[in-house]
């Protein structure tokens, strides 16, 4: 037995050397442990402190430390179900036309509502369209450019050549200055 010892204090443990200088060192310190006896209390307290909010509900739950929600979610249901059936009878709405017409399109997309109110010609063109066939379009690119260029005005054009000016004004100026 003795002979087992001698082999495991033996054994290397960083930063001590040996199993013995540890075990020397740690048995030194044990004895001033009294001492700090009164501090464990708010030592754990301020561990807690920092370690609680890391720990994750699910972990609280599973202690009892913190209610189920799921659980308390269901009882409320299981209990304003029967209240609600024990209570209020089944209760028929009418809805006008327009009224039914929007709960019947309700769960569809904008997409899909604007595709059923679509002409049998804008269908065709959207379908040439999704080909990439944009031929369909040409007469109204057309009639927009014929609306929304007046020929002859080139305001567009005088306005550069102003700014132009005002550039070459500004340099006259700086030219004085240095004279």
């Amino acid at each position: 037995m003795a002979s087992l010892t001698k082999s495991l204090l033996r054994i290397p443990v960083p930063l001590f050397g040996t199993a013995a200088s540890a075990l020397t060192l740690g048995m030194k310190k044990a004895t001033a442990a009294p001492r700090y006896a009164m501090w464990a209390l708010p030592g754990a307290a301020g561990a807690m402190w920092f370690i609680w909010p890391a720990v994750s509900d699910d972990f609280k739950i599973s202690l009892g430390m913190l209610p189920d929600p799921e659980a308390e979610a269901a009882a409320a249901a299981d209990a304003s179900a029967a209240k609600t059936a024990a209570v209020v009878p089944a209760v028929t709405v009418e809805l006008s036309e327009e009224a039914q017409e929007k709960v019947d399109n309700a769960y569809k997309s904008d997409d899909q509502v604007v595709e059923e109110k679509m002409s049998d010609e804008e269908k065709a063109v959207l379908k040439a369209v999704e080909k990439g066939d944009f031929d369909v379009l040409d007469n109204d690119w057309d009639q927009f450019m014929e609306k929304s260029i007046k020929p002859g005005e080139d305001d567009d054009d005088d306005d550069e050549d102003d700014d132009d000016d005002d550039d070459d004004d500004d340099d006259e100026d700086d030219d004085e200055d240095d004279e």
